[in-house]
């Protein structure tokens, strides 16, 4: 084996152990990588209206950081102080309801099993079917632990909160020097590839943001028109899992529809009939208004977006995932464009060296 071959195998060698170093030092900081990433978001959020102060208002950087953040805390405040204690008041009227509603469930079950009797389903399946309500409270209980994880992370908010300030103030910095981190005849490609970031991962955020309160504002609203309980926790679970594209609002009209079987609310029909309106709502009017050009992938990619980055990050795995295939879309055009563009560049040459050498 030559000396160059042994060269190229250390090399790679060194190479597969950065990697596995790394990897394993990013499996030890998953907490501080979560952090980052939730304050990344609210950061790309909040930077336009700093840039609107600078810009517009002609206000120095220092201040309109601080208005900046002073207006966050603020919208975080008022909105925990208006919607949080409706809906714990809420949940704990589900959670008294709970023997209730599941004595409606297993009569509706028990009604259908026996049309599934008819076509010979299995024992096992039936009783399965059949034992579900005696499963609600388990799932209550675990729900309920969930939410005293939630409060109990006080530490984490004021972490996130502490990282947003500052990361809010150097914003711009860090970008800078990311860009004179490339050899300088490569500092025009950075920054075009910083746009495409920009225009993809912020745009796609900022929008989604606005449209999910939309939506759930939306839903909330005529939830409540038509009667439906709870129908500001609904309205509140309708904007969050409109943040995953195409499968959230399925899932969020999952507890409504459950709710329709109960006899003093809307019938099912009408329940599905308001979420449809929503969605076409969305999907016609807001979507196209507030995320625009942000993102421009097929619904299956989207999909398959979704349940990659749930297996691989859980829920924020799933919002971060459509915007990273957004960026990547982008950049693979943008690569096209240059490798077309070179090419063209190269023919004109060509052309040219041709006419030069052409015999007069």
């Amino acid at each position: 084996m030559s000396l160059l071959t042994k060269n190229g195998a250390h090399k790679v060698v060194a190479l597969i152990a950065l990697l596995l170093l790394l990897a394993w030092f990013a499996s030890q900081i998953v907490w501080v990588i979560k952090l980052l990433v939730v304050s990344l978001l609210i950061v790309y959020v909040l930077h336009p209206i700093v840039g609107y102060l600078k810009e517009k208002i002609r206000l120095p950087h220092a201040l309109a950081v601080m208005l900046t953040f002073l207006f966050f805390l603020l919208l975080v405040v008022f909105l925990v102080s208006l919607v949080v204690p409706v809906v714990q008041q809420e949940i704990q009227e589900i959670i008294s309801d709970i023997p209730y509603y599941a004595r409606q469930i297993q009569f509706y079950i028990e009604e259908f099993t026996d049309y599934l009797l008819a076509y010979g389903l299995e024992r096992d399946h039936l009783e399965t079917i059949i034992n579900f309500p005696s499963n609600i409270p388990r799932l209550v209980d675990e729900v309920a632990l969930i939410s005293v994880s939630m409060v109990s992370s006080a530490v984490e908010i004021f972490f996130v909160l502490f990282i947003v300030f500052y990361l809010l103030y150097d914003f711009q910095s860090v970008r800078d020097m990311i860009i004179k981190l490339v050899p300088t005849a490569q500092q025009g490609h950075a920054k075009d590839i910083m746009k495409i970031v920009d225009q993809n991962f912020g745009g796609y955020i900022r929008g989604n943001i606005v449209r999910c309160t939309v939506v759930g504002i939306i839903t909330g609203i005529i939830l409540s028109a038509f009667g439906v309980p709870y129908a500001l926790l609904l309205g509140v679970l309708a904007g969050v899992l409109n943040i995953i594209l195409y499968i959230g609002p399925y899932i969020a009209a999952i507890p409504a529809f459950l709710l329709s079987f109960s006899p003093h609310t809307p019938s099912p029909f009408t329940i599905i009939a308001i979420y449809v309106f929503v969605q076409i709502l969305d999907g016609i009017v807001i979507s196209p208004l507030l995320l625009g050009r942000a993102v421009r992938l097929k619904p299956i990619t989207v999909i398959v977006c979704l349940l990659i980055g749930q297996q691989l990050a859980g829920f924020l795995g799933m919002i971060l995932s459509t915007p990273l295939a957004g960026i990547a879309r982008s950049l693979l055009a943008y690569y096209r464009g240059e490798t077309e563009e070179n090419g063209n560049k190269r023919a004109k040459l060509s052309q040219k060296v041709r006419e030069q050498l052409r015999p007069r």
